[in-house]
């Protein structure tokens, strides 16, 4: 080879020196060839290498399912215009750049194609007349048909664990295959079954006996029994049976495979067009014993920047373990489609297809991991930050984290509408989302997710599973703040005096020993019960259980059953703190109910929105008797709202042009018996709508300007007490029963009252 000359930092590999083609012909010996350069380059000191311009065909090696490999210690660089292509293969994995177990390496500039446009995703094999002996020789039984010779080495992934699928009109139950060395004789024989299930009904592959060693068992024959079938030459000429690979998604093909990489760097690199991902990050091996894992196994220190990702078939980036990693300043884009945008198939789309996967799946492992809970483990996906990524256009999703704690996304563009979106699963913490802007797509707020600055055109945010959630500083343009999120609250259950146990209708999802409190917001709690205390859940069912004071201690004695209403919730329920949101559009046409601003919330903290020709909905479940809500500072300019279990404080609420059908603008409580808590409403300005007192409901301290109050002819009592009325109708001549609707305290100015003592009472009101 290459004679030893004068050490230097950087390398210009020299094609010709190593047998490379820089065509796109000679796959196999320009994959030796460039591995080949790489090794000598490390041997001889060199820390950098370059490769020329040129249309590089790779070749997946059997040994490793990889094309480079890549060796510590080593900046491999790709010159402009230099492109890498993995040939067209069949393994269900594989790697353009193996990265495995390496230290302190580079990879930039360049571009690397995968072969989704090529790939093999089985085989279908032909049949001819005769079977196999017992001692691997072939006979000509005419009622066997035996298979065309499979080679492990053209297909070594494939066949790794391999499936035969059975076709119409070949009515048997099972099949036998032979494997030998080489060639098929009686002499290369090395093993057989003859129980072989067909798939899909057997989805489970078959192995190889002398695994893993494929040079000492490489062929195979299958041989199917078809006595009684009375197959003619010609139908059994036509036979084509497919073989494939249990893993028969093919999802495994990586562009950058790292596997217990420590400090990595993949920079400036087009990659495109994997079976799999664009770049996977994941733990070193798999261990027998939980104890043999390390730390430095998981990786870490890993940079992915300036890199263009996109049409590959399963995700972008793949976090998978890896910890300490940042991906900035990156395009991820049309994971999940072919090169025209459009066309997803099998070919081209296989699940999850986002553009970002946070997933180690460590939970389905042996290794011995980490969380917030339980302290005592190994790190894996900790600390990721991803940031000034612009991640658009991908089929399924453009982030998700499953399993990764202390991530933050920072200052990312996230484009167009998936059904996945952006989101965090609830129970992993320390999530921040700052200064992102999204459009046409989704973000979705769970667990304990940070949302500090965001810009939304056309898009979504939606609460969904908050358990302590913060959301502020967001102006959303033509877009939607919704959901529901409800965890941690039961309500009022039954209650068994003389054993203690509280049940419920539906499932609890709660173990013994979790933590829960009790409120009397309304009603009250069973005697014996402290509002002040903490409890433990104890012998519970499915459906009720009883309390301690101490985890595993006995159940509290009660001695009645309290008063209906009191609640019974986790004790960390109700934890969303919503602030500075604005969300708008330019102009309202018409009235259509349009509520932008709709959440269902159980003591959510809410303050400083505004919405402007949109409505607002803020409301709790039926029949809530826990915390409500508290709203501060809403402006809402030319909308509607409706309050249910909330109190509102500090807001305005305006139009200038007509009012809601009816003007039923601004609705605080509804004539409905599943909402009965009282809404509360102090320190409001209404100006030129209609507000609706249909629920038990107190305002007070509020202006009423060129509006409209009423209420309807039900049990619920509305009071209006120390505000300001001015040029404003009170409708309550159609209310029938006592209370209806009480003016106390108030300043009239040109108020018109309808409707009569007992059913409108004015105590003490003053006429300007």
């Amino acid at each position: 080879m290459m004679t030893t000359q004068a050490k230097s930092v950087s390398y210009q590999i020299d094609l010709a020196e190593f047998g490379i083609y820089n065509d796109g012909t000679q796959a196999e010996a320009t994959t030796a060839g460039i591995n080949a350069a790489i090794t000598w380059a490390v041997s001889e000191g060199y820390n950098h290498v370059l490769l020329p311009a040129g249309h590089y065909k790779v070749k997946m090696s059997w040994t490793n399912l990889s094309a480079i490999v890549m060796p510590s210690n080593l900046h491999f660089e790709m010159a402009k215009d230099c492109v890498i292509e993995m040939e067209g293969n069949s393994s269900p994995n594989y790697n353009v750049f193996q990265l495995r177990g390496v230290q302190d390496c580079q990879i930039s500039g360049g571009k690397v194609i995968g072969d989704k446009t090529t790939h093999i995703y089985d085989l279908l094999i032909g049949f001819e007349r005769g079977g196999v002996n017992a001692d691997g020789s072939l006979n000509s039984d005419p009622n066997w048909i035996r298979s065309q010779v499979l080679d492990r080495f053209e297909h070594p992934g494939l066949l790794a664990s391999f499936r035969l699928w059975n076709t119409a009109g070949l009515a048997v139950s099972g099949y036998s295959f032979y494997q030998y060395k080489d060639t098929i004789s009686s002499a290369t024989f090395v093993g057989s079954r003859n129980n072989g299930q067909f798939a899909p009904g057997s989805p489970t592959g078959r192995g190889w006996f002398l695994n893993p060693d494929m040079t000492a068992n490489n062929k195979m024959i299958y041989a199917i029994n078809i006595t009684g079938l009375g197959l003619t030459d010609p139908e059994i000429a036509a036979l084509s049976l497919k073989v494939d690979n249990s893993y028969f998604t093919h999802e495994g093909g990586y562009g950058f495979g790292l596997f217990g990489a420590n400090g990595v760097e993949i920079s400036g690199v087009e990659i495109s067009n994997c079976t799999g991902d664009g770049i996977m990050t994941g733990w070193l091996q798999h261990h027998n014993n939980p104890a043999d894992y390390i730390q430095e196994e998981m990786g870490s220190r890993i940079i992915i920047s300036e890199c263009d990702i996109h049409h590959c078939r399963r995700q972008g980036i793949s976090l998978c373990g890896s910890n300490d990693v940042r991906v900035q300043n990156n395009s991820i884009h049309h994971i999940g489609f072919a090169d025209d945008g459009v066309t997803s198939d099998f070919r081209n789309g296989v699940a999850p297809m986002f553009g970002i996967d946070v997933e180690s799946m460590v939970g389905e492992t042996n290794i011995p991991y980490k969380t917030p809970d339980q302290p005592i483990g190994l790190e894996l996906n900790y600390r990721l930050y991803i940031d000034n990524n612009h991640i658009y256009s991908n089929n399924r999703g453009h982030f998700v984290n499953c399993d990764g704690y202390h991530i933050t996304l920072e200052n990312n563009i996230f484009e167009g509408y998936n059904v996945g979106g952006i989101s965090s699963y609830s129970n992993h913490r320390y999530v921040s989302f700052l200064n992102n802007t999204f459009i046409g797509c989704q973000l979705s707020v769970q667990g304990d997710n940070f949302v500090n600055g965001g810009v939304f055109h056309n898009a979504n945010l939606r609460m969904a599973d908050v358990r302590g959630a913060v959301v502020q500083n967001i102006q959303m343009i033509d877009s939607n703040f919704y959901g529901t999120s409800i965890y941690g609250y039961f309500g009022t259950p039954s209650v068994n005096v003389a054993t203690g146990t509280f049940t419920y209708t539906t499932a609890h999802e709660m173990g013994n020993g979790a933590q829960i409190c009790f409120e009397q917001w309304v009603g009250r709690v069973p005697a014996g019960i402290s509002v002040d205390k903490l409890y433990y859940t104890v012998n519970i069912t499915a459906n009720s259980f009883q309390v301690s004071e101490t985890k595993g201690g006995a159940a509290v004695v009660i001695t009645d059953a309290g008063e209906a209403g009191f609640n019974i919730s986790r004790y960390n329920y109700g934890r969303c703190y919503i602030s500075n949101v604005s969300i708008e559009r330019d102009w309202r046409s018409d009235n259509a109910l349009t509520p932008q601003f709709s959440i269902t919330m159980t003591g959510a903290v809410i303050r400083n929105i505004t919405v402007k020709n949109y409505d607002v909905s803020v409301m709790v479940p039926q029949n809530y008797v826990g915390r409500p809500n508290t709203v501060e500072g809403l402006t809402l300019i030319e909308g509607t709202a409706r309050f249910e279990g909330t109190e509102i404080s500090n807001s305005q609420f305006m139009r200038a042009k007509s009012t809601a059908l009816g003007a039923i603008d601004v609705i605080l409580g509804a004539n409905m018996s599943q909402f009965t808590r009282r809404v509360l409403a102090q320190g409001c300005r209404f100006h030129r709508l209609g507000v609706v007192l249909d629920g038990n409901s107190l305002v007070t301290d509020c202006q009423f300007v060129k509006s409209a109050i009423g209420k309807a002819n039900n049990s619920n009592k509305a009071i209006v007490a120390n505000s300001y009325i001015e040029n404003t109708n009170v409708n309550g001549h159609w209310l029938t029963q006592a209370d209806s609707l009480t003016l106390a305290n108030n300043v009239f100015n040109n108020v018109v009252v309808q409707g009569t003592s007992p059913n409108v009472k004015l105590v003490g009101n003053s006429v300007l």
